[in-house]
C-alpha cells in the first residue's frame, strides 16, 4: 500500500520516453546532470526542539503545544488509528506530512485516496503532493543561480499555499524570491506560472543552506490558455500539437496514417482536463480539509 518514502538523492528518477518506430524519438528532459554540493549536506532529519517551559517544537518548527511524554502519546494515538486504516503500515509516512486521518472520505472525494497514496515520489500526482509536499507555491522559475556550492534555480513566489510558517522558522521570513535544488532536471521550463512542490524543509539553513529540494517531476505549469500540463509533459505536448496544429500542411502527417496515430496518442498521453484555476482551487480545497497548521490540536480515537 504504502511505500517508505526514500532519501532523495537515493531515488533513481526514469524520465519518460516517447520513441517513434519511423525513426524520430523524443527525449524529456535533459542528459544534463545537476552539480551536487560541494559541501556535504546530510539529508537528516532534525531533532525536535524543546522550549524553557518542555514544549516541543517539531522539526520544521511547528510548535506542538505539549510536553515530549504528551507528544509520545499523541504519536502512539495517531500510530494505532493509522494501522487500524491502513493493517500493514509499516512508516510513518502519513504522520510526518501531517495527514489528517479523520478527513479520509473528504480528501478521498477530492482525488487522493490515501489507501492508495504514497506510492513512489514521482508517480505522485499534485494533488497527493500538496499533501507530502511540506511546501507549496504558485511562482515561476526565472534562472540558475550557485547557491552554497550548489546549482539550484532561483523562483520568484507569487504565493505560498503552505509552508508560511516553515520559512518563517526557517529564514525568518518569507521571501519573495527563493532557491530550489533538483538533482534530475536541469532544464526547468523559465518565466512561466508554476505550481511548485518542495520537500526536505527540514534542512533549509539561511546561513548555510538557502535552498529546498523539489518533489521529482511535481511542477504543473499554466499554458497560455489556462490549462495545465506537467512541466516533464512540457516539451512532448509541443511536440505533439506542432504536428496536430500542421496536419493539413505536414508532409508525415499527409502521409502516414501510422504517424498521426502516433501523434495522438502521445497527446492523449500528456495533456489535462482541468483548467489552471480548477487545479488551484482542487489543492486549496485539500489544504483546507487536511488543516497541516492544526495537526497537533487534533485527536486520533478509532471510530
Amino acid at each position: 500500500m504504502k511505500q517508505k518514502l526514500s532519501i532523495l538523492l537515493s531515488i533513481i528518477f526514469l524520465m519518460p520516453i516517447f520513441a517513434m518506430s519511423d525513426g524520430d524519438s523524443i527525449g524529456i528532459g535533459s542528459d544534463s546532470k545537476a552539480k551536487l554540493p560541494q559541501k556535504d549536506y546530510p539529508l537528516t532529519i532534525q531533532p525536535e526542539q524543546v522550549d524553557s517551559n518542555r514544549i516541543v517544537a517539531d522539526r520544521l518548527g511547528y510548535n506542538t503545544g505539549m510536553t515530549k511524554d504528551e507528544l509520545q502519546k499523541f504519536k502512539e494515538d495517531y500510530n494505532k488509528l493509522d494501522k487500524t486504516m491502513f493493517p500493514g503500515t509499516h512508516t510513518t509516512m502519513l504522520y510526518d506530512a501531517k495527514i489528517d486521518l479523520n478527513k479520509y472520505e473528504e480528501l478521498k472525494k477530492l482525488g487522493v485516496d490515501l489507501i492508495n497514496s504514497g506510492g513512489f515520489t514521482e508517480s505522485k500526482d499534485y494533488l497527493e503532493n500538496s499533501l507530502y509536499g511540506e511546501i507549496v507555491v504558485v511562482g515561476k522559475t526565472i534562472g540558475k543561480e550557485k547557491v552554497n556550492g550548489a546549482d539550484t534555480f532561483r523562483i520568484e513566489i507569487f504565493e505560498v499555499l503552505k509552508g508560511e510558517e516553515i520559512l518563517k522558522f526557517k529564514l525568518g521570513k518569507v521571501p519573495k524570491f527563493f532557491n530550489y535544488f533538483d538533482p534530475f532536471n536541469q532544464e526547468p521550463v523559465m518565466d512561466m506560472k508554476g505550481l511548485y512542490f518542495f520537500d526536505f524543509a527540514q534542512d533549509i539553513n539561511k546561513d548555510t543552506r538557502c535552498w529546498v529540494q523539489q518533489i521529482p517531476a511535481s511542477t504543473l505549469l499554466c499554458l497560455e490558455d489556462n490549462s495545465i500540463v506537467y512541466e516533464k509533459n512540457f516539451k512532448s505536448l509541443n511536440y505533439a500539437l506542432y504536428f496536430i496544429n500542421n496536419a493539413t500542411t505536414n508532409e508525415k502527417m499527409i502521409k502516414s496514417e501510422k504517424w498521426r496515430n502516433k501523434i495522438h496518442d502521445l497527446y492523449e498521453s500528456v495533456k489535462m482536463n482541468e483548467s489552471w484555476d480548477v487545479a488551484i482551487s482542487s489543492v486549496r480545497q485539500i489544504l483546507e480539509i487536511n488543516n497541516a497548521e492544526n495537526f497537533y490540536k487534533k485527536t486520533w480515537r478509532k471510530k
